[in-house]
Order: C-alpha cells, then structure tokens, then sequence
C-alpha cells in the first residue's frame, strides 16, 4: 500500500513539474519573440526557458522510465526464449539503475558545490544549486521506476515472463 501511494505521488509530482515546466518554458519563449513587436527586451527570458526545459526533459525522463517509453533492443529481448530474456533484461536494468545512482550522486555534488560557492544565475539571480537540483531529484524518481522495473522483473516466473508485461505500465 506504501509503495503505491509513493508510486502514485512521484507520479503526480514527475508529470506537474514536467508539464508546468513544459508550459512555463513555451509561453516565457512565445512572449520572448514578441518583443521584436513591442521593441522591448526581456534579458531573463532565455535563461529561463532554458532552465524550464531542462527541468521538463529530466522529470520527463524520469516518467519515461515509469511507463517504459525509452529506447530499448526490445526485438532481441522479445525474440529470445522467456528465462534468458528475463536475464537479460534483469542485467540491462540493473546497468542502467547503476548509472542513474552515480548521476543522483554527481548531482548531489555539484549541487553541494554550487551551495559552498553561493553563486547565482546571471538573469535570474537564482541559485544554481537550485536550478541544479533537477539532476538528483529526477534521478531519484527514474532510479526508483528502474528499481521496481527490476523487482517486477525478477518476481515474474520465468515461464510467464513477456517483455512488455514488465516494461509497459497499465
């Protein structure tokens, strides 16, 4: 029941900040292009829509790996006998929840970093461990996706194993 409502909650949390992020990045860029009409500069817009699309495609990411929308070798996998597709598959996501881990781990550092030196956007005077926060917070999630992908995976019975029973979420 727990580890529902947290999957519910990430969910929820994952595709907010992905899609006000998304948002907020479209309309700063839209009202950026109509400065040229109204002969005006919005210095910050740039940075900003950067910033939000960034933050977008990380937690978007991170979302992708709940409902299995990343790119995969699935033919291979789906074209092997059931046991040795469920190894394979069980050995591919523990490599890719490895590198998620040491992403969630440089990125808790470099936010550190950032902290310790106080140094600010230029634009927007934010903090940059902040803005930099989207790396460890979106990891964790796609790490925790992955986790249960892997748990999933190895709970399945080798004779009722199916790629996409694992991998797509329903």
């Amino acid at each position: 029941m727990f580890f529902e409502r947290l999957d519910r909650y990430l969910e929820i949390f994952s595709t907010t900040v992905m899609m006000v992020s998304m948002s907020l990045a479209t309309l700063v860029a839209f009202i950026n292009v109509l400065r040229y009409g109204f002969n005006m500069s919005l210095s910050w817009a740039g940075e900003m829509t950067s910033y939000l699309f960034i933050w977008s495609a990380l937690f978007g990411a991170a979302y992708g790996f709940k409902i299995g929308m990343h790119l995969g070798v699935t033919i291979v996998i789906q074209k092997l006998q059931p046991k040795i597709a469920k190894i394979l598959l069980t050995f591919s996501l523990i490599i890719i929840v490895s590198y998620l881990i040491a992403l969630i781990v440089w990125g808790y550092n470099f936010c550190v970093f950032n902290f310790e030196l106080e140094q600010n956007s230029v634009d927007l005077n934010l903090p940059f461990w902040l803005i930099y926060s989207c790396v460890p917070v979106s990891m964790t999630i796609a790490s925790y996706q992955v986790i249960l992908k892997i748990i999933k995976t190895l709970k399945t019975p080798r004779d009722q194993f199916s790629y996409d029973m694992v991998m797509k979420e329903h």
